[in-house]
């Protein structure tokens, strides 16, 4: 799986269900300004433990990619085993949020 991609490349379902790849992490790179730079995944086991390192590694990944990504600017969101958005990643790694679910 490429590091850098956009998620409608990779899975062109997700157009039409919403639904992308199960257990990943989505870095969305932004800069300090909020233009989006990019889209970084990494693999999660679903653990929060697991999500957790997953964004930590997508997160470097983007640091050695974008030398204009922001941290704060640059959301982080880790999908189920449907593929649907279940999380949200605070920038500091500290927070694992849980998206309300339609």
């Amino acid at each position: 799986m490429n590091s850098i991609t956009t998620l409608n490349e990779r899975n062109p379902i997700t157009r039409r269900t919403g639904a992308g790849a199960p257990n990943i992490v989505i870095r969305e790179a932004c800069d300090r300004d909020g233009v989006v730079l990019g889209h970084l995944v990494a693999s999660h086991d679903g653990t929060p433990e697991g999500i957790v390192a997953a964004a930590r590694r997508a997160t470097q990944r983007m640091f050695d990619t974008f030398a204009d990504a922001s941290n704060v600017n640059s959301r982080i969101i880790a999908t189920d085993t449907t593929g649907r958005p279940r999380w949200s990643v605070s920038p500091n790694f500290a927070v694992l949020e849980e998206l309300a679910v339609e």
